[in-house]
C-alpha cells in the first residue's frame, strides 16, 4: 500500500488539485488530507475517500496547521502499513510530522513540491520561511528518498534549497478529454456571442486573476501593441484582482470593445474559449507547470510564455511556442505584433505540431507509467535519517 499526504484540497485549488489527484490515481494511494476546519465548512474536499487530520482552529496553531490532539492516530496507522508515502505541500506542520512518523516505522517518503521551493516563494514572509527551513524544512528535504518535479527548470531552481540531487522529473498529465480536435462550430458560436470577427486573431488569458499571473499587464500590453484588430479573452476567477478591475483597465486603455472578460469557468465550459482563441499567452511572474498552457497546447493554440513559465524550456523544439527572453514591455509588444501579423490560418498550422507533442508527452498513461516506475525504485529505500546527503545519494 502507498499513502498520499497533502493539505486539504478543494475544487477552487486549481492546478495543485489536478496534479495531486493524478498522483493519487497513478499510485492507487490511500489519501491522508490535513485540513483547516474552517475551509472544510466552506467547501467539500476533492477526495472521494480520505483519512482526515484536523488542524487546530487557534490563531497561531492554525497558521502552521498543528493537528488537534488525537486526530493523527488513524493517519499514522495507515502510514505504518505503507511501503511509500507521497508527500505534497510544504511550509506546514505535516512535514515535521511525516518525517517523524516515517522514521518511527521505517517507511520511505518522497516529496512533490508543486513549485513550493521556487526562490520566488521567499520574496514574501522570508524570515518565517527561513526559520521553518532551519527547524523543519531542511531535515525533511534531506531525508526524502527523492523529490519529484514537474519540469527540469523546477528542479534546477530548487537544487540549492533541497541540498541533494535525488530527483525525478515527470510532466503532469492532461485529462484524456483535453486531447481533441478543435470544434469549428463551437468556435464560431463563441466568437459570435462575444462579437469577435471570424478572421480576427484572438489571444487568450486563462488562469486565476492573481497579481502574480499579471492579467492587468496582459491587457495593457495588448492595448499597446499594433495587432490589426485582434481580440483578447480573459478567463479566470477573482484572486487579488477582480473581473471588474480587468474591465476598468481595458476601458482606460480604449480597448473595451476588443477585450472580453468572462470570469470564472470550470469543467468542459473551458473548451469553448480554447476553440475560440488562436494564441494563449501567459506573462506570469511564476508558473511551476501551468496546466492551462498545457491544455492550450493540446488544443492546438500557439503559446506566448514569459520567462517565469517553467514548462517553456521543455517546449523549445516547437515553432508554435514563443518564449519571451525577458519581461520587458518591448519584448512583449514585439511578440504580440509578430504573432498577430500571421493570421488565423498560419497560427492554426503552427499550433497543430504542439497538439501532437502534447498527446505524446502529456498523456495520463505516460504519467501513470512513470510514477509507478519511480515508486518501485524508491519504495524499498531505507536511508539512515541524519546521514549526509552524499551518503544518501550513493545508496540511492
Amino acid at each position: 500500500m502507498i499513502a498520499l499526504l497533502t493539505l486539504g484540497l478543494y475544487p477552487s485549488s486549481g492546478g495543485p488539485a489536478k496534479s495531486i489527484r493524478a498522483f493519487r490515481d497513478a499510485l492507487g494511494a490511500e489519501v491522508v488530507s490535513w485540513v483547516d476546519p474552517a475551509e472544510l465548512v466552506a467547501q467539500d474536499l476533492i477526495w472521494d475517500r480520505t483519512t482526515v487530520v484536523t488542524g487546530s482552529a487557534a490563531p497561531v496553531l492554525k497558521q502552521l496547521q498543528i493537528p488537534v490532539n488525537g486526530s493523527t492516530t488513524a493517519a499514522e496507522r495507515l502510514i505504518a502499513q505503507s511501503r511509500l508515502v507521497s508527500v505534497h505541500s510544504f511550509w506546514r506542520w505535516h512535514n515535521a510530522w511525516i518525517h517523524k512518523v516515517c522514521r518511527r516505522h521505517g517507511v520511505p517518503y518522497w516529496y512533490v513540491p508543486h513549485g513550493s521551493l521556487d526562490p520566488y516563494v521567499f520574496e514574501s514572509g522570508a524570515t518565517t520561511k527561513r526559520l521553518f527551513m532551519r527547524g523543519v524544512g531542511r531535515t525533511f528535504l534531506r531525508d526524502a528518498a527523492t523529490v519529484v518535479y514537474s519540469t527540469e527548470r523546477e528542479r534546477e531552481k530548487a537544487r540549492d534549497i533541497v541540498g541533494h540531487d535525488r530527483a525525478e522529473v515527470i510532466h503532469w498529465p492532461l485529462a484524456d478529454s483535453d486531447f481533441r480536435k478543435r470544434d469549428s462550430s463551437v468556435r464560431a458560436a463563441t466568437r459570435a456571442r462575444l462579437g469577435i470577427p471570424e478572421q480576427a486573431v484572438t489571444f487568450l488569458y486563462f488562469g486565476r486573476l492573481s497579481p502574480m499571473k499579471r492579467p492587468l499587464d496582459t491587457i495593457r500590453a495588448f492595448s499597446a501593441a499594433e495587432t490589426g484588430g485582434a481580440h483578447l479573452i480573459i478567463v479566470g476567477n477573482d484572486f487579488g484582482i477582480t473581473a471588474a478591475d480587468c474591465r476598468r483597465v481595458a476601458a482606460e486603455a480604449g480597448v473595451a470593445n476588443r477585450v472580453h472578460v468572462i470570469g470564472a469557468v470550470y469543467g468542459a465550459e473551458k473548451y469553448g474559449y480554447l476553440d475560440a482563441a488562436d494564441v494563449y499567452m501567459s506573462l506570469s511572474s511564476r508558473e511551476n507547470f501551468n496546466y492551462t498552457a498545457a491544455e492550450a497546447l493540446a488544443s492546438g493554440l500557439v503559446l506566448i510564455l514569459s520567462p517565469g513559465n517553467d514548462l517553456a524550456p521543455d517546449l523549445a523544439c516547437l515553432s508554435g511556442v514563443i518564449r519571451l527572453a525577458d519581461d520587458s514591455p518591448e519584448t512583449t509588444l514585439d511578440a504580440l505584433q509578430a504573432v498577430a501579423g500571421q493570421g488565423v490560418q498560419a497560427l492554426a498550422a503552427q499550433g497543430a505540431a504542439g497538439a501532437v507533442w502534447a498527446r505524446e508527452h502529456l498523456s495520463k498513461a505516460r504519467f501513470d507509467a512513470a510514477v509507478a516506475a519511480a515508486a518501485d525504485r524508491h519504495a524499498g529505500l531505507r536511508p539512515p535519517y541524519g546521514a549526509r546527503s552524499a551518503d544518501l545519494q550513493e545508496q540511492s
